[in-house]
């Protein structure tokens, strides 16, 4: 004869899997068809796991995906779908999983068709998987020289400029970049010794970067000096985009502000 409490822990055995191959302490956001959707809404960057609790290959790559997800953080949120949920398994149909784990780039949410991961199941590997495929960068202006071209080119538009003393472009510039498509210009540069920051008229001082607005139909850059990171760039960005940005002349902004740790 079988318990009741039997029955029950049998019931609640693929749920309670499940809870385990992504614990609360994970950043990665598991959803159902319905907060898929609701993610795809979204015009920005997403990686999605698709997996089943009994899989063995889903329970080793949790951690691995989980690391991942911490280090994209905000900037390239990570999902996960139960595709043994009965709810869900339209959606695992129709994003055409066969197998398990399955993971997908979205680079635009349902605005770009989604990249197949075929690579080894390492957060290494999952997170340049994602940051190297955001679609729409920002332009990329080799020499001090590209600095004035490019202004004068995009004049009719709103562009902004971050000049960098990084050897790569950093993530958050790329994601802003992709974000803003259309409605903002992105460019960057490298300024390792501080020729390009001289040429504008700005100071790196002691910063490892600088964001520089150059409003539609001027050629004179604004300093943005509040702090760069993903939350602030984007409600600065959209004051700008909406009119409402306070856009002095560089000679005008206000300096030694208190200094915040950033992620540009």
């Amino acid at each position: 004869m079988v318990l009741p409490s039997t029955l029950l822990m049998l019931a609640l055995s693929p749920a309670l899997a499940y809870a385990a191959l992504f614990p609360k302490s994970s950043k990665v956001k598991v959803v159902d068809a319905k907060g898929f959707k609701k993610a795809m809404e979204v015009n920005g960057t997403s990686l999605v796991a698709f997996v089943a609790p009994w899989c063995g290959h889903c329970q080793r790559m949790v951690p691995e995906y989980s690391k991942a997800a911490e280090s994209l953080g905000k900037l390239i949120p990570a999902y996960a779908v139960d595709c043994d949920d009965e709810g869900n398994k339209r959606l695992c149909s129709e994003q055409g999983v066969k197998g398990f784990p399955t993971v997908k780039l979205f680079p635009r949410g349902k605005h770009l068709a989604p990249l197949t991961y075929e690579g080894e199941r390492t957060a290494s590997g999952f997170f340049k998987f994602a940051s190297l495929r955001v679609p729409n960068g920002p332009d990329k202006l080799m020499k001090v020289a590209d600095l004035k071209p490019w202004v004068k080119k995009h004049k009719k538009e709103h562009r902004a400029l971050l000049l960098t003393k990084d050897s790569k472009i950093p993530l958050l510039w790329k994601v802003l970049a992709s974000k803003y498509h259309g409605r903002l210009r992105f460019g960057t540069h490298r300024d390792e010794k501080g020729a390009a920051a001289a040429e504008t008229g700005v100071e790196l001082g002691d910063s490892k970067s600088k964001v520089l607005i150059y409003p539609s139909g001027s050629s004179s850059p604004v300093v943005y000096e509040g702090v760069s990171k993903l939350k602030e760039l984007t409600d600065y960005f959209d004051s700008i985009v909406d009119g409402t940005a306070d856009l002095k002349p560089a000679s005008e902004e206000k300096t030694g502000s208190e200094k915040v740790k950033d992620e540009l």
